[in-house]
């Protein structure tokens, strides 16, 4: 029986002893919600309604482990009871055994975003991941098989590097490809996209009545906006309604002014982030 530890994870590898594999597979399928698995291998999402199994379940993971390895075990049962807030994934593994590979591509996008290429369809993956980088917004797209993580704070970086050094994953060897420069480059700069990105929502948020009367999204070019502000403006003139409608030529009037407004304050804005 072996056993490793991530940040998030605690692993056991049970080798040819199918016995004990499927009896903590009848435990873990009777008494827990947020589970993954197939044939030879379970894993264990956590619950906070849970927390009791989970710790009975560790109990006996540690009492399991002090069994097949009696000369030098307190250090590691220890660990096993105290991983309360990890996934567990438990894994069969049998003889002549072939280990997947698995290849995954990493990059950079837009110089913030980190994403994933997984290369196929793999929903245990997805799942590990999307508990990995918890707290994040995360995107799967199932079309192209890539995973987009979206940073919070500078341990985004970190969590990306401990992925990177794990050479087994779920059961599988694992390479990634990814520029080292690029990946070292965001690790420095981090924090200072994170913070234009903070002062980008906070200015959004007071422009964003403004956007939405010009019917455009925060991430438009201003050449963008300016095309759509010229196509209101000839719309909502109230010289192509004339004056025999006084009530609707008011609204347009109205609107027209809004549309003035509207865009005046988003060019102030442009304006401002180029003198910066």
């Amino acid at each position: 029986m072996q056993v490793s530890f991530s940040h998030d994870m605690i692993a056991i590898t049970i080798a040819e002893d199918t016995k004990t594999y499927y009896y903590l597979q009848n435990i873990i399928e009777k008494n827990f919600s947020k589970r993954i698995g197939r044939k030879n291998k379970m894993i264990v999402f956590k619950q906070e309604q849970e927390n009791v199994q989970r710790r009975y379940l560790l109990n006996l993971l540690s009492k399991i482990y002090s069994r097949k390895h009696p000369r030098n075990f307190k250090k590691m049962v220890k660990q096993i009871q105290n991983s309360l807030d990890k996934s567990i994934k438990i894994t069969l593994l049998k003889s002549n055994q072939i280990l997947q590979q698995l290849s995954i591509s990493v990059n950079i996008e837009d110089n913030y975003a980190i994403v994933l290429d997984l290369g196929s369809r793999n929903s245990i993956l997805v799942t590990y991941l999307k508990n990995y980088f918890k707290d994040h917004l995360f995107k799967y797209k199932l079309k192209n098989h890539t995973v987009t993580i979206y940073p919070n704070s500078e341990k985004t970086a970190d969590l990306l590097e401990k992925l990177l050094e794990q050479k087994e994953l779920l059961g599988c060897y694992v390479s990634y490809t990814y520029d080292e420069n690029e990946f070292l480059e965001y690790k420095k700069t981090l924090m200072k996209k994170l913070n234009r990105r903070k002062k980008f929502n906070a200015l959004y948020s007071l422009l964003e009545e403004y956007y939405e009367v010009l019917g455009c999204q925060s991430e438009d070019t201003f050449e963008t906006i300016r095309k759509q502000y010229l196509k209101l403006v000839k719309q909502y003139h109230p010289d192509t309604i004339g004056y025999t409608n006084n009530m609707l030529a008011q609204q347009y009037s109205e609107k027209f002014q809004s549309i003035q407004h509207a865009y005046e304050m988003i060019k102030l804005h442009f304006d401002h982030e180029k003198s910066a």
